[in-house]
């Protein structure tokens, strides 16, 4: 068969590069460090508040190449700098490229490089420079940044190819012709190369890999049970490690892609329109052998649309519950409202749900059409209505605030439906620019100007990432952001501002656990686990003083007390405090439970005057 041109220039490249390099089997997968190191804190990496995931894509491209005769390890920079950080004092974070130094010594043909997102740009870039002035192996990358920005890296001779969208086929395909494996994989498309100073695309049919591999191989090179000995993956895996005083954890997955088309989301360009299911059989095989060979008492679910096949994920818990797996569960990306019925809740209850999110995004309803989210604001409160028979599980909603374009009055919308909603937290975020999101289509400039300016653009702040507090002092902030013009689009410094007000009083001032009525129990165990990874903002610290009163705990109050006292002495968080009238609380602290609620009550009906006045 006729090779087409563009291959053929594809196969010569791999002769040429397999000419210059030493061939052998050794294979290289690197998964980045997840923690933002410019802000990197000691304390709150031994407390074990950095995100640690497995790196889930690196071991499907594992189990995808293991009928092989291939030596694949994989380096979780990420595992293995938290790591070092526990067992050596001495350790300087910013020297991990020493890490990826001592697995070089295993001497590997290839090297691939996953980059998923923009925070990781600075160290993918480092690395990527780093393994080229090193010249020793054939360098491939993929994941979301290398899709959307081959030509970049190509161009800048930071890699050999960049795989684009999902990798296991594409893979295949590659090694075929770099290891001298005789597989005769069918040609794909999406595989970017550059040779003589041009860039090329290997041309072949455009796959969508099926879910039909269990990751159970891969787990022998991935040290999972020791995964939670140095990191979390959010609140939920804390909140599980205290109450069970166990921290092993690991991820799953059942369908792999979206049925929506959220137009701030690239998850439905980056892994195509068909969602991909995994069926039954495979999904329990793979949990079976987490618990029974590798302890694991707590999954994440980390699907982007966990409920696409309810039937089956019916069918999942039912067999969890009648197996009576002694494990919790938790879904933090945020789950399609609609797909949420009685019966779900039941069995999510009785299966060891600890807590999910819920996608709802915006409160208005023109911004809901206009980003093209498959909901409408009545879905989301009725489904509010059906948790309140659900009190044991943590249910939070997923805000974002900051959309292109986006006036006051449409954020202020979403702040009147958390309001509303009443759920247990409310997880405000701002609009990040995501590459392959429609919203978002001048990013291939912006792409090309990070390279420049790698992870220092302020559009991209992700608030519950970044411990700094750095703001513009001409904008709005505290209670004052409700004087705001409703017609207003604010901008990058004032959307920070506004993010943080809508925390505080949706989250803090209004929680309706701490009310008379509410479960205080509840709130304390999230925001002290939230707390784990951001002890030095003082408004946690101190609705935790208030909470442990309210229990009846005045220790336990005492120290978080003295934790505000010493965190809210900036210019910034006594501005803040002041604001709020949290000051005088701090300064004039309650002595006994009824005058903590009577403070709370009267902060909450100051809080609305005001915002009722503006």
């Amino acid at each position: 068969m006729n090779q087409p041109e563009s291959n053929l220039l594809f196969l010569n490249y791999c002769k040429k590069l397999k000419e210059y390099y030493l061939p052998n089997r050794k294979i290289l997968f690197i998964q980045l460090p997840q923690m933002p190191l410019k802000s990197f804190s000691r304390k709150i990496a031994l407390n074990k508040g950095y995100f640690v995931f497995p790196p889930t894509g690196l071991q499907y491209l594992y189990e995808a190449l293991k009928h092989r005769d291939l030596d694949i390890r994989i380096l979780d920079l990420n595992f293995m700098l938290l790591k070092r950080v526990f067992e050596d004092e001495s350790f300087n974070h910013n020297n991990w490229l020493d890490l990826v130094s001592e697995y070089l010594d295993f001497c590997p043909f290839i090297i691939g490089v996953s980059c998923i997102f923009d925070s990781n740009l600075n160290i993918f870039l480092s690395l990527l420079d780093y393994l080229k002035n090193m010249d020793r192996s054939i360098i491939i990358t993929g994941g979301c940044i290398p899709t959307y920005g081959y030509e970049d890296l190509l161009s800048k001779k930071l890699c050999h190819f960049v795989v684009c969208r999902e990798g296991e086929n594409k893979i295949n395909f590659l090694f075929d012709h770099i290891t001298n494996d005789n597989f005769k994989n069918e040609a794909t498309s999406q595989i970017y190369f550059s040779d003589n100073d041009k860039i090329y695309e290997t041309e072949g049919y455009e796959d969508n890999v099926m879910l039909n591999k269990v990751l159970m191989e891969s787990y022998s090179i991935i040290p999972i049970t020791d995964y939670g000995k140095y990191g979390s993956l959010n609140p939920f895996t804390r909140m599980h490690d205290r109450s069970t005083n166990n921290n092993t954890f690991s991820t799953i997955q059942v369908n792999r892609g979206c049925r929506g088309n959220c137009s701030f989301c690239s998850v439905r360009d980056f892994m195509g329109k068909k969602v991909r299911t995994h069926n039954f059989d495979n999904v329990i095989k793979e949990m079976e052998f987490l618990i029974d060979s590798k302890n694991i008492k707590h999954f994440e679910w980390l699907d982007d649309d966990l409920l696409f096949n309810k039937k089956l994920f019916k069918c999942i818990l039912k067999e969890i519950i009648k197996r009576n797996w002694d494990i919790t569960w938790s879904a933090n990306n945020g789950i399609i409202a609609g797909s949420i019925d009685d019966e779900l809740l039941l069995l999510m209850q009785k299966s060891g749900c600890i807590g999910f999110k819920i996608g709802i995004e915006t409160g208005n309803a023109e911004m809901l059409k206009k980003i093209k989210k498959p909901a409408n604001l009545n879905v989301f409160r009725k489904l509010a209505k059906k948790l309140d028979d659900y009190q044991d599980i943590f249910v939070g909603g997923n805000f974002i605030i900051g959309f292109p374009q986006e006036k006051f009055s449409q954020m202020l919308d979403s702040f009147k439906l958390a309001s509303e909603l009443n759920l247990d937290w409310n997880a405000f975020t701002i609009c990040q620019s995501i590459r392959g999101a429609s919203a978002f289509s001048d990013f291939d400039d912006y792409f090309s100007s990070q390279f420049e300016t790698a992870g220092n653009n302020v559009k991209n702040f992700i608030p519950s990432r970044d411990t700094s507090i750095k703001t513009d002092d001409s904008v709005y902030k505290g209670l004052d952001i409700f004087r705001l013009d409703p017609d207003y689009v604010p901008n990058e410094s004032q959307i920070r501002e506004i993010w943080q007000s809508f925390t505080i009083i949706t989250n803090f001032i209004n929680s309706k656990h701490l009310k008379p009525e509410g479960n205080t129990k509840k709130f304390i165990e999230w925001v002290e686990m939230a707390m784990v990874a951001y002890p030095s903002i003082p408004y946690m610290s101190l609705f935790l003083s208030l909470a442990y009163l309210i229990s009846g705990n005045s220790l336990k109050s005492k120290k978080y007390l003295l934790i505000t006292q010493k965190n809210c002495k900036s210019h910034y968080w006594q501005n803040c405090f002041s604001s709020f009238n949290l000051l005088n609380i701090t300064e004039n602290f309650p002595n006994c439970p009824t005058e903590a609620l009577e403070t709370i009550d009267i902060l909450r009906n100051c809080t609305d005057s005001f915002i009722k006045m503006n």
